[in-house]
């Protein structure tokens, strides 16, 4: 009894055409994902060069890098299942923020406290006793 209702539910759970559809998504977004590591690389590449020959760091490909750090991030979040909002083109171009601002269900670490210092006893300075005068 409890094999054919977990056939059932089988046959439920592939006909189910959501599913199929995300598929297609995720194809999409890993072939995107594909496309976004080589802009990355040129991105990676142009700074270089531009600290190499200027000694600055170039602000708009700073910017950009940045974007296409957290979009690369999106698409990891879509295709693992942790995240149900579909990142660009279906969604929006992710804004240079950082990760942690955008992920505020992921944990953040503890600000660490000062250590604490421990409590010394000193001694008492030693008074010597007052000889009388003979």
């Amino acid at each position: 009894m409890e094999e054919q209702q977990m056939t059932d539910e089988l046959k439920e759970h592939v006909k189910d055409s959501s599913v199929w559809v995300r598929l297609l998504f995720m194809v999409l977004f890993a072939v995107l994902y594909w496309v976004a590591e080589v802009v990355l690389a040129v991105v990676v590449l142009f700074q270089f060069l531009s600290v190499l020959f200027t000694g600055q760091k170039n602000e708009k490909v700073l910017s950009f890098g940045a974007q296409l750090s957290t979009y690369a991030y999106q698409i990891f979040r879509y295709l693992t299942y942790n995240s149900e909002e579909k990142p660009f083109p279906l969604g929006d171009w992710p804004l240079d923020v950082a990760l942690a601002e955008q992920a505020p269900e992921a944990v953040k670490p503890k600000p660490r406290s000062a250590p604490r210092k421990r409590a010394v006893k000193k001694a008492a300075p030693k008074q010597e006793e007052e000889k009388p005068a003979d």
